[in-house]
């Protein structure tokens, strides 16, 4: 690597690391003066060197791991066709993807979250309801299977709807429900 540095538009040194050298120019472009690297510069060319490495050694881990990644995702999506029964994963190569629906133990689920190897029912799926009906509540596991703010669900005999955004809560939990009357 070399850094050219100009003075009035011409060049007026050339630091090449590949070398360990200097080299002065004059006001016409004549070579003045080519000098090695000092012992601080030949540190600081190391050092820049051994910085250049690592960040192409992590970027190298990056892309592989977003290569790693897509091909996951990619044998996840051919794994699995939206609409059939669920059938338990066996590793992340055939997890759920993000957004799939399965039929399981009677009723219509989609995923929450990527890479989903649990049972609809159990942990980042919520129930499908068609034809205006309403999804019994199921005790969110965290974040990725909380209710949203507005969402509806059956409890107790009741009809809920949340007032709050990722809502873990039951219904009939303080203010975080508003109660809609019996089923």
């Amino acid at each position: 690597m070399s850094n050219d540095i100009y003075r009035e538009g011409s060049l007026a040194e050339r630091w090449d690391d590949s070398t360990r050298t200097v080299t002065t120019y004059g006001a016409t472009g004549q070579v003045t003066n080519t000098r090695p690297y000092t012992t601080a510069e030949n540190t600081a060319a190391d050092d820049a060197a051994a910085a250049y490495a690592a960040a192409a050694a992590a970027r190298a881990r990056a892309e592989l791991a977003d290569a790693i990644l897509d091909a996951t995702a990619a044998l996840m999506q051919d794994a699995h066709e939206d609409g059939q029964p669920w059938v338990q994963p066996s590793r992340a190569h055939n997890a759920y993807p993000l957004g799939m629906k399965v039929t399981h133990a009677g009723k219509t689920w989609e995923n929450l979250t990527p890479a989903n190897v649990w049972t609809p029912g159990v942990s980042g799926w919520r129930e499908v309801v068609t034809g205006g009906g309403i999804p019994a509540w199921v005790q969110p596991t965290g974040a990725h299977d909380a209710y949203p703010l507005g969402a509806q669900v059956t409890h107790a005999g009741r009809k809920w709807t949340s007032t709050v955004a990722a809502n873990v809560w039951p219904p009939g939990t303080g203010a975080l429900w508003t109660d809609d009357g019996p089923v």
